[in-house]
């Protein structure tokens, strides 16, 4: 009979768990990739490893997907993997807490973190997020339990000016002050402090230098599949999509057209004897209600035919990626935070799920250089452009490159994602950073 994920975590051996706050755990594929697939990969390499997720999930959320929570634990209980959810008095639109709300957070956080340690009795705990390192701390306060402080972004400057997605609540200034001074705590306070980028690393060296010792990269991962199947996928998108013109490829949550527009347009430009089609992989659901069907609303605004939109569930990305040629990754930032340095901060070290399933599929990028840590990697290891740091003529000269050679460009794009990038090279990181830890 299979053992129960509360008999699993009073067996003896390592107890590793995972803590979240505030994100949709229920419904988010970033949660079921980032961390799901990576706590199911990593107990398959340290079996002996026993681990189990503790959400602090917004009290609306808890209510409304009940059942969908019940039947995620069922899922994770098949995996070998506990989930305890824990209703807290918060929304999701809060992800970046204010400083009014930060005593009510700390109370919830500190019941967590007594139920954790009591009925859990875990030899380490990970912890995804700020605010989920809070908890963290706090375990190792009552419970002398070592934690690792997941960065992923720097928080504070993220909370404060960005201006895209559901969390519509920033931080003000007394707000950022506060997780500053937070952040300092929490980094001296754990066993490790990882983030997803190097310049991110660079700068928690520079801020926090007696730490250098506990601070590593665990960069964000994504699922790399073997090549033989991107060929077949190859194959099948682009007869689905019908075309056999050179595509242009764009996936993420719905965005305006505008910038993608001016990206496809110079591409035009600079090769003249090219056919160019756009693959566009949205979410149907972030549609605006006045736009019924996304592929004449994405062919308007794009101006060409040669326009394919799709909503692709999350598990369909990389084998509609595996059809196009080149990805594109663009971005800008508002008139409001362009000259902001904490809106630098956060764009230069952040780096998207996104930008790696590109790598993943075999696809060079044409990137923006506001779009974080992936501006920096398409240069280091030749898997695209910065194109709004060139000239046209630098970007005709580039495209050329690439079509002199697009088969060595497809190869070492992958070969970066799965070096550098998949799941079990992060998993093992992780692992070998929990056995360091003592934990």
């Amino acid at each position: 009979m299979r053992a129960t994920p509360k008999e699993r975590m009073q067996r003896p051996g390592p107890r590793t768990v995972y803590v979240t706050a505030i994100e949709d755990i229920v419904q988010s594929p970033l949660i079921r990739g980032q961390v799901f697939n990576l706590l199911r990969e990593m107990r398959d390499q340290e079996p002996e490893r026993l681990f189990a997720v503790f959400a602090l999930y917004p009290v609306l959320n808890f209510w409304r997907f009940r059942r969908k929570t019940a039947a995620l634990r069922a899922e994770l209980a098949q995996d070998g993997i506990g989930l305890h959810v824990a209703p807290i008095l918060f929304l999701t639109r809060y992800f970046y807490i204010p400083w009014w709300l930060a005593p009510l957070y700390f109370l919830q956080a500190l019941i967590a973190a007594c139920w954790i340690g009591w009925r859990l009795r875990p030899t380490l705990v990970h912890c995804r997020s700020y605010p989920a390192a809070m908890v963290g701390w706090l375990v190792r306060r009552i419970w002398r339990t070592p934690f690792v402080f997941d960065t992923r972004a720097p928080y504070p400057e993220e909370g404060a000016v960005r201006e895209i997605g559901a969390r519509t609540q920033r931080l003000d200034e007394p707000s950022f002050r506060m997780w500053k001074r937070w952040e300092g705590t929490l980094v001296k306070a754990a066993a490790f402090t990882t983030t997803v980028s190097t310049p991110n690393y660079s700068y928690l060296v520079g801020t926090y230098p007696a730490q250098v010792l506990h601070l590593c990269v665990a960069p964000t991962f994504a699922f790399v599949p073997d090549q033989q199947k991107l060929i077949k996928w190859r194959a099948e998108t682009r007869q689905q999509i019908n075309t056999n013109n050179a595509v242009l490829a764009y996936a993420g949550s719905w965005s305006e057209p505008n910038l993608l527009r001016d990206v496809f347009q110079r591409v035009q430009a600079a090769t003249p004897t090219v056919t160019w089609s756009i693959l566009l992989l949205v979410a149907q659901r972030g549609a605006p209600a006045q736009i019924p069907d996304l592929n004449d609303y994405f062919q308007t605004a794009l101006g060409t035919r040669n326009c394919t939109a799709l909503s692709a569930a999350p598990n369909q990305v990389a084998r509609y990626l595996a059809g196009a040629d080149l990805a594109v990754f663009p971005l800008q930032p508002s008139d409001a935070f362009r000259h902001d340095p904490r809106y630098a901060l956060w764009s230069k070290t952040v780096i998207s799920v996104k930008f790696v399933e590109y790598l993943a599929a075999g696809l060079p990028v044409l990137v923006s250089q506001w779009a974080g840590a992936a501006a920096e990697l398409v240069n280091t290891y030749d898997v695209g452009i910065v194109y709004d740091t060139i000239t046209d003529a630098a970007l005709a000269a580039w495209l050329l490159r690439w079509q002199q050679d697009a088969r060595s460009f497809r190869v070492r794009a992958w070969e970066t994602a799965h070096t550098h990038f998949s799941h079990d090279v992060v998993a093992h990181q992780y692992l070998e950073l929990y056995r360091q830890a003592k934990g």
